[in-house]
């Protein structure tokens, strides 16, 4: 088991309120995304946060990749808060450290930029290689790393299918060297031949690239095969935290019960002698 003495991530007591300010009398409206949600990620560890739809999972995906600034709360990486960091010093220390793949391959993805273009950018946005040619070679060498040909580097996103379009994607995100790379539903949209060779691919890079994951899905199916830990989230909450083998094997909630019952089994006879 990984060491969580020394986490490469900490989340400490994070909440997000969005305020809707709408065209009634009773003024502005506030919405609690998340409330008090705290988790440590270890090196080299999977951590899966799931929930419903909701939950507050992206959220905290996106607060984590700093795309979103909590309400209070704060988040370390490597011993250091990069909470109130401005813009620069993200860029600087955090991008290039915390990746994020999202859960729309297509959407991701500049529709008229070519696909080598856009893992290059990647690439001059952190300032990585002494110039273009270098990017490009970076660029073909994670193009193929992640099982695609090199000479589909100057195609166009809808050239590709959907599968295809995710290991650009996450080429995209592991060209520039993470140590983190947060999986906001990135199989979710894949049909379950793809979503397997998706989940073998991220755990042969895991190994290679020695990264952390955190990977949200509500799909606990998919948990069991690719996590370390689990954070179960219910309306902003964290409600339940541990291993695999604990959350599986002896749920301590109602709600986490309720998930685990709602992953579909091959056998219909199976799930009545469990319902029995």
């Amino acid at each position: 088991m990984t060491n969580q003495e020394n986490p490469i991530l900490q989340v400490n007591s994070i909440y997000k309120d969005f305020i809707s300010r709408g065209l009634t009398r009773k003024g502005a409206s506030v919405f609690h995304a998340l409330q008090n949600v705290s988790f440590e990620l270890a090196g080299k560890q999977t951590y899966a946060l799931v929930g419903e739809s909701g939950s507050g999972k992206s959220t905290t995906g996106r607060i984590i990749c700093a795309l979103e600034k909590p309400t209070t709360g704060s988040i370390v990486f490597e011993g250091n808060n990069y909470t109130d960091y401005s813009p620069s010093l993200l860029r600087e220390r955090i991008r290039g450290n915390i990746q994020m793949v999202f859960q729309d391959p297509f959407s991701a993805l500049n529709p008229r930029k070519a696909v080598g273009n856009a893992i290059v950018e990647a690439l001059e946005i952190q300032k990585i290689g002494d110039s273009r040619s270098d990017r490009l070679d970076m660029a073909v060498d994670m193009i193929e790393r992640v099982g695609l040909s090199s000479k589909q580097i100057d195609r166009f996103p809808h050239q590709f299918s959907g599968g295809q379009l995710q290991r650009v994607n996450i080429a995209r995100a592991l060209v520039v060297r993470p140590k983190i790379l947060i999986l906001d539903e990135s199989v979710s949209a894949l049909d379950v031949s793809v979503q397997a060779q998706v989940l073998n691919l991220l755990q042969d890079l895991k190994e290679e690239f020695s990264l952390s994951y955190l990977f949200i899905t509500h799909d606990l199916s998919v948990v069991r095969f690719i996590a370390d830990r689990i954070g179960v989230l219910r309306k902003g909450e964290l409600v339940e935290e541990g291993t695999v083998e604990q959350i599986f094997g002896n749920p301590r909630t109602d709600y986490t019960r309720n998930l685990l019952g709602s992953i579909p089994l091959p056998d219909p006879r199976r799930h009545q002698l469990m319902a029995a």
